[in-house]
């Protein structure tokens, strides 16, 4: 049996989403301990998963859950992604070692195939599996290529300007703040300057139809907080991509949720952040490491709450 935040680790999903889908769909009817806290057994845990695929695939919440529902109950007849309604996508063509294959052009500080590969990546499939299945697992080894010496500083720097041309042109593309609910601002907290998955996140909330208004890098607090009380958002999203981020990360989660607006943390170090105790506030979140699906979740908690 697992509790529920071991869950949330698991599959990948904020704890404020899992009871979200409980509560609203009834996708999985968690045991209880004598103490009242949620018991989870492995095959909610599976059940969990499922529904996560498919919400980081496009799918609403909904959608998923009477999905997830009908498999239990009918038994899955098809892949999970899979609509009945729609045909089978087939899968992207590959691009052979890609991974290799970026690296080697980093190294050799070659612009041209650097740009050749990410446009025919960015062309083939659709954002949300670009980013969560290709984007940053590629960018992930480029990094521990360049740790090993592999590649230089430039060639990691020229890789990362061009996929920030291409995330930049995709964010711009996903349409405009219009100040309809719900209103999202994302960025980087104070010092914090790796910004790429923390902008793949905002073009997948725009996409999904939320209001984002995206803030940058190595915003000061004394600014997130002007911003916050000028745009008054529903939420507020930030990364921790590196260890140093966590410090300045911590004292922003603090701020915000002074001034009770909710504050959800990802990025690779979003744990160190719980660790350090500054999510113990409801107001304050962590998405897991999905981005798709923490982007899904996170619509799908904001148009939960009912405005004033």
């Amino acid at each position: 049996m697992y509790t529920i935040k071991r869950v949330s680790e698991m599959v990948g999903v904020p704890v404020a989403t899992l009871r979200a889908w409980q509560r609203r769909y009834g996708v999985v009817t968690p045991a209880r301990s004598s103490g009242g806290y949620r018991l989870y057994r492995a095959d909610d845990v599976a059940v969990l998963r499922r529904m996560q695929a498919l919400v980081a695939s496009g799918w609403s919440p909904k959608e998923a859950s009477q999905a997830v529902i009908a498999g239990q109950v009918h038994g899955a007849a098809q892949p999970i992604g899979v609509r009945q309604d729609e045909p089978r996508r087939q899968p992207a063509p590959p691009l052979g070692n890609t991974a290799v294959d970026l690296i080697a052009a980093a190294a050799d500080l070659d612009p041209v195939a650097i740009s050749r590969m990410l446009d025919e990546r960015f062309a083939m499939i659709s954002f949300e599996q670009l980013v969560d299945g290709w984007l940053l697992p590629e960018l992930e080894r480029l990094g521990t290529a360049w740790a090993s010496g592999k590649v230089t500083v430039a060639g990691e720097h020229m890789v990362a300007a061009a996929v920030q041309r291409r995330l930049n042109a995709a964010y711009d593309a996903a349409g405009q703040d219009n100040g309809e609910f719900p209103r999202v601002l994302t960025g980087l907290p104070s010092g914090c300057r790796h910004e790429l998955g923390i902008l793949s996140f905002a073009t997948v909330a725009r996409r999904l139809g939320m209001g984002v208004i995206h803030m940058g890098t190595d915003l000061p607090l004394a600014d997130w907080m002007s911003a916050v009380a000028r745009q008054r958002p529903d939420a507020v999203v930030i990364a921790v991509p590196m260890p140093n981020d966590v410090a300045p990360a911590v004292e922003l989660v603090r701020g915000v949720v002074a001034r009770q607006t909710l504050i959800a943390v990802g990025g690779q170090h979003q744990a160190a952040v719980v660790e350090a105790g500054s999510l113990g506030d409801p107001l304050a979140v962590t998405l897991g490491h999905s981005i798709s699906g923490a982007a899904a979740a996170l619509r799908d908690l904001l148009v939960s709450v009912p405005t004033s």
